[in-house]
Parts: C-alpha cells; sequence; structure tokens
C-alpha cells in the first residue's frame, strides 16, 4: 500500500501534464456536488452535460494495482461517481488521496444497469472513455489543503444503500468464505484471470460479495485469511450491490 506521504512526489511528476492550460478555470457558481451531477440523469439513460458543471473530490479509486482499469472514481461528502478515462497508467498522474477537480461541460453521464457514470459518451456497456488528449482539459488535481483527508466509511453489510454506491466504505471484523482461494479464478482454457466474486461473511454470518477485476495486480494470490477490515468502493448492477476493493486495502 501506497503512504499519501508519496503523494507530493506523485504529484510534482505528475502535475505538469494534468494541469497543462486546456484545464479552463470555472466561476465558483459552477461548482456542484457529485450528488447534484448525477441527478440530472434521473430516470434517463444518458444525459449530455451542457452546463457549467464543475465537481471536486477526492480520488478514491484508480488503476494503481489494476483495480480500476482505465477508470478513476471521485467522491465528495454527497457521494461518488466513477468516471471513464481513456489511458492507462491513469495513477502517475491522478493518485488515490488527491483532489480532483472535474469540468463536466462536454461530457456524458451514463445509467448503466442503475448506476450513474460520466463518460465522453453513452456506451453498450456504461460510459465511453474520455479520450487520453482530452483528460487535461476536463480533469485537473491537486494535493489536499491542510486537515483534508479522504476516511472510509465504516459500515454494516445492511447498511449499504443507494447513497453508498462509489463511495469508500470499510466493512469490520469479516472474513473470506472462500479462504484458500485466489481473489480471481483462471480460465482453465486460456490461462487467463477472469474477474471473479468472493464472499466475506460478519461475525453473525452475513454475506457480501466482492468483486474483483481481473485486471487487478494480485489477482493469482490468495485472498486474506482469518479475520480483519476490508476497504474498496460499492459498486452496484441490476439491482446487486459489491463491493470492489481499492488501493488494496485490507488488514487482516
Amino acid at each position: 500500500m501506497r503512504a499519501i506521504v508519496c503523494l507530493s512526489l506523485l504529484l510534482s511528476a505528475g502535475c505538469d501534464k494534468a494541469t497543462e492550460p486546456g484545464f479552463a478555470e470555472e466561476p465558483e457558481v459552477s461548482r456542484h456536488t457529485v450528488a447534484y451531477l448525477k441527478s440530472l440523469c434521473d430516470g434517463r439513460s444518458s444525459a449530455a452535460v451542457t452546463q457549467d458543471i464543475t465537481i471536486r473530490g477526492f480520488i478514491t479509486g484508480n488503476d494503481l494495482y489494476g483495480e480500476f482499469d482505465r477508470t478513476l472514481v471521485v467522491e465528495d461528502a454527497s457521494g461518488g461517481i466513477q468516471i471513464a478515462a481513456g489511458r492507462s497508467s491513469l495513477a502517475d498522474d491522478y493518485p488515490f488521496g488527491a483532489i480532483a477537480t472535474v469540468r463536466c461541460n462536454g461530457l456524458t453521464l451514463c445509467n448503466y444497469g442503475g448506476k450513474i457514470e460520466l463518460g465522453s459518451a453513452a456506451g453498450d456497456y456504461g460510459a465511453e472513455a474520455i479520450p487520453q488528449e482530452e483528460l487535461p482539459r476536463h480533469i485537473r488535481i491537486t494535493l489536499p489543503e491542510e486537515g483534508e483527508k479522504h476516511r472510509a466509511t465504516p459500515l454494516t453489510f445492511g447498511e449499504v444503500g443507494p447513497q453508498h454506491i462509489d463511495t469508500r466504505v470499510r466493512f469490520d471484523n469479516v472474513q473470506f468464505a472462500d479462504a484458500g482461494k485466489t481473489w480471481c479464478d483462471t480460465d482453465p482454457e486460456t490461462g487467463r484471470t477472469v474477474a471473479t466474486e468472493r464472499t466475506i461473511l460478519d461475525a453473525g454470518g452475513n454475506e457480501f460479495t466482492v468483486r474483483s477485476a481481473a485486471t487487478c495486480a494480485y489477482a493469482k494470490e490468495p485472498v486474506p485469511s482469518g479475520t480483519g477490515s476490508l476497504y474498496g468502493i460499492i459498486d452496484y448492477f441490476a439491482g446487486k450491490y459489491t463491493l470492489r476493493v481499492t488501493n488494496r486495502e485490507a488488514a487482516f
């Protein structure tokens, strides 16, 4: 796990690219919450953002460990949103824990399986990625201000609801029902890892699903044994909530 203390080093290497002149400053009146932005797509399959809307929040998901391939998750106090980004190695310029200011005008909101995403257009499988050359115009990163630090929301399984979609949470005193298995299964024909769901249990025996992307760096490693805390982003599709580990955070 990379410590936040490394964030300034990452930003010093990445800010030159992520803050190049393409990003236009917006008047304060354009600043809105993530929840407001997502509300523009309520009841619709997609919605083009044509207003000067800017959101600001922590980056709580990226591709540092391959967990969110070509994807950023940005969260403020009102909620979180997944942003499709058309480049690899996003974490180099958009590190976990940094503050992202996202200029949304010209982008599109997309309802995929009941979850609102942000990208360049609506596609068959969610929001289409913002082209690599367009990212600096839409997303700028800065260091958190003094005292600013994202803290995962501690939840029980039963407390998870729509307001937690694409937000970073923490489940305490849990254990994997699949102890001894790897995070991801392997396709016997190709030998490649595949996206896999595992089950965690709380002290009362209640279950929750953990979904790991085939691209995660630890796909072939065994899941943790014993009891501990698991951090991740709440995902949602077609009525089902899952947890996607972010920043490889597990304390067992």
